[in-house]
């Protein structure tokens, strides 16, 4: 038989740099699976199954007709939130290692989550679920405001909103479920559940990515995190290393976070506010970062991150630094246009400035601006590397990314009535 790595979610945008990590670990075949395949081959992998990467009955049907053919996994690695289900269920069914059911859902689900935090007494905002307006109205009365209303069960900043008062709350509740009715069916996530969660006023969070395994969690690096303006939350940049990769504090608390999970297998991304001298785990998530701060690691630290993820998966051995050591910094930004519609993007000339590594445009001509409530609502993004390490908090990134943004972007006024 021949052996292949199934990426789960590797076609996924900026996400890419996966299939690297997975061919560099030995010479067996990357593959990846996407619906209607044949309409949407990604050539940059050995092969395309034609299923959806959520789908555990198309994904098992495809893998046993490439049994016939003499093809078997040898590891199906989830690449987001979205595939850890699927990926460890059919891992498990395989006789391969597998993240155990419970591990999965405590990451996924973050009222069990929570839970596990106060039991563990990792701080963590107080949070409560609820699935309708009248136990929303009863919930207010336990928390004080503001909050932040958010979906037990999605992930981008869809659909987490601050609030307030009560009818800010009310207000919060029905946008939220909005978002819900927009994307669960798709992501296959609950639509009807959602939470009221404590709000930390503050702007300083970063996320720790930590390598797990059954022996000893370590820390790859801590990123320094940037959001758009309240009452919105979508992440706007980040910086590889933050000024804070230092902080025995931080990286503590992050592996203490993944240990009472039980994550104990592949990169896992744990978002921490930090507030004065205080810190509280806001999420962990059982899979790497998003938004690139997978390719902002191997830029800063010669390493890919992907490549310690997927060999996670099959138990690969390989000694690993005891301290994982930057060499430059790495930064990503994300442009928003001035509100309204785009009419006229233009290409200003950037070959000069040896920061810039790239510049991508995620919008048209013709395409709406709003204002920066999730992912969904980003119209470019700007890849950085400098070859200093920060020692402060900087935003020579926003700032670039906001100067460049009005210079390609011009946009018309937009009349709604």
């Amino acid at each position: 038989m021949k052996k292949y790595l199934l990426l789960l979610g590797a076609d996924q945008f900026l996400r890419e740099r996966s299939y690297s990590g997975g061919k560099s670990i030995n010479s067996d075949q990357i593959w990846t699976a996407i619906k209607d395949a044949k309409y949407k081959y990604n050539a940059y992998f050995d092969f395309c199954i034609d299923a959806s990467p959520l789908n555990y009955e198309e994904l098992k049907s495809e893998i046993e007709y490439y049994k016939t053919l003499g093809y078997e996994p040898k590891s199906i690695v989830p690449l987001n939130d979205w595939t850890l289900k699927v990926a460890n269920k059919l891992n498990k069914e395989y006789g391969l290692p597998y993240l155990e059911e419970n591990v999965v859902n405590a990451c996924r689900n973050k009222n069990v989550m929570k839970s596990i935090f106060n039991l563990a007494k990792i701080p963590t905002p107080k949070s409560a679920p609820f699935n309708n307006k009248i136990q929303l109205q009863e919930l207010m009365k336990e928390f004080e405001f503001p909050v932040i209303i958010k979906p037990l069960e999605f992930g981008g900043s869809g659909g987490v909103y601050l609030a307030n008062n009560e009818n800010e709350c009310v207000d919060a509740y029905n946008k939220s479920r909005e978002i819900m009715c927009k994307y669960a069916d798709t992501f296959k996530v609950s639509k009807n559940i959602f939470l009221i969660e404590g709000f930390i006023d503050s702007d300083d969070e970063v996320s720790v990515e930590v390598l797990c395994s059954n022996d000893i969690n370590t820390v790859i690096t801590i990123t320094e995190k940037y959001l758009s303006p309240k009452p919105w939350f979508t992440e706007m940049g980040h910086v590889v290393p933050s000024h804070r990769y230092k902080d025995k504090n931080i990286k503590n608390l992050a592996m203490q976070s993944c240990e009472a999970l039980g994550i104990n297998r592949g990169v896992a991304h744990v978002e921490i506010k930090i507030k004065g001298n205080e810190l509280f785990v806001i999420e962990v998530a059982a899979r790497p970062g998003g938004d690139a701060i997978m390719d902002l690691i191997e830029s800063a630290y010669n390493i890919n991150p992907y490549q310690l993820h997927i060999a996670s998966y099959i138990n690969n051995k390989d000694e690993l630094p005891e301290i994982f050591t930057p060499h430059k910094t790495a930064a990503i930004a994300f442009m928003k246009a001035p509100k309204g519609k785009i009419t006229k993007i233009n290409f200003p000339d950037v070959s000069k400035d040896k920061a810039i590594k790239r510049i991508g445009l995620l919008k048209n001509i013709g395409d709406r601006v709003n204002e920066p409530e999730n992912w969904s609502d980003r119209e470019g993004l700007i890849e950085f590397v400098w070859h200093k390490i920060p020692i402060i908090k900087e935003y020579k990134h926003i700032n670039k990314a906001n100067q460049l943004s009005n210079e390609i972007f011009e946009c018309s006024e937009i009349n709604d009535e």
